[in-house]
């Protein structure tokens, strides 16, 4: 072989390779927990397979996934048409912060905030359960106790709604 056949051998095949690479290899997506984003495909999904759906979940409406962030971690979604043909392959990435999000670390716990106007507790896996049940738990109970009429946050608590370990 002539040096120019074998640098044009070596040539197709790298390319073959990096063909296959790419298909091999999921698209990165990227969420906060409890977030959705929406992936539009060029046909309509029949099959998705979510690798774990304690970290993300999706639900298909016509062309659209919804993709959302359950925990942190990470995960992969397949995208099949009615022929069973991938449509997609995702590598996604579910991360514990948002923009708004504030994490306190005290003697080894951590507690979360949204911050948006005022930093409110709010509950990420990890965090302080103690906190959470004793203080923001009793909180929320109480606002929602309120905002279902019940004198001063007392009494009976609405349906579906379970009152914080005392």
């Amino acid at each position: 072989m002539t040096t120019l056949r074998k640098f044009g051998a070596v040539i197709a095949g790298l390319t073959l390779c990096s063909f296959a690479g790419a298909a091999w290899s999921g698209e990165r997506v990227t969420i906060s927990v409890d977030h959705s984003r929406i992936i539009t495909m060029s046909r309509t999904p029949a099959t998705v397979v979510v690798g774990n759906p304690s970290i993300a979940d999706v639900t298909v409406e016509g062309k659209n996934i919804f993709l959302h962030g359950h925990a942190q971690g990470s995960s992969n979604v397949i995208v099949l048409d009615e022929e069973g043909k991938q449509l997609a392959d995702y590598e996604v990435s579910v991360l514990k912060a948002s923009d708004n999000n504030v994490f306190v670390f005290k003697a080894g716990l951590s507690n979360t905030f949204d911050c948006v106007a005022d930093c409110e507790a709010t509950l990420h896996i990890g965090d302080d359960p103690a906190y959470f049940i004793e203080v923001v738990a009793k909180e929320q109970i109480a606002h929602n106790a309120i905002a279902t009429g019940q004198k001063d946050g007392e009494g009976k608590q609405p349906a579906g709604q379970q009152q914080a370990p005392q």
